[in-house]
């Protein structure tokens, strides 16, 4: 299928990224023990490849059609409460699954984003979809995070929310 040249660059911008973040997660997941987080590296992992098979056949000029992107249940399979709940992470688990939303974080945005640029109703479809496994997969990472004291949510006080609230208030009646 030929692609309009935006999609044509916007996919070879994401191949390109996906080439280098499956080298890194790679390299993560050898020098992971923690069960939980080395299961959500894993599934990071068989996202992106799973992606990236969808794109090349996106950009295939040969094909007139390309498959959908696999759920990410299929992708994924389920850990036990158990696996959840070893040990706790150590610094430099804390710091790979950082990385890991940071990345996870990013990937979701420039997909969401690219999505909004593409012409081909189908692929811009396609990456839809793909953010919104980079969502899910954001969550779980923030999760596991959470649960490792490594993620710090800052909340707003009743005083500064209120100040908002006023200020805007007019906006209900327009």
């Amino acid at each position: 299928m030929l692609l309009p040249s935006t999609d044509t660059g916007l996919l070879t911008s994401h191949l390109e990224a996906h080439d280098g973040l499956i080298s890194t997660v790679k390299m993560h997941l050898k020098e992971v023990e923690n069960p939980f987080l080395h299961h959500l590296l894993s599934v990071k992992l068989k996202t992106m490849q799973s992606h990236v098979s969808v794109m090349l056949e996106m950009i295939d000029p040969d094909k007139n059609d390309f498959s959908e992107v696999p759920p990410l249940e299929e992708l994924s399979n389920s850990t036990s409460s158990e696996e959840k709940k070893q040990k706790a992470a150590t610094e430099m688990e804390i710091h790979l699954a950082l990385q890991a939303k940071a990345t996870t974080q990013s990937m979701a945005m420039d997909n969401f984003i690219s999505a909004l640029k593409m012409k081909n109703p189908e692929v811009k479809t396609a990456h839809v979809e793909m953010a919104l496994q980079q969502m899910q997969l954001l969550k779980e990472v923030t999760t596991f995070l959470k649960e490792n004291e490594a993620e710090v949510t800052p909340f707003s006080n009743p005083d500064e929310q209120r100040k908002v609230l006023e200020h805007f208030r007019h906006m209900r009646s327009e």
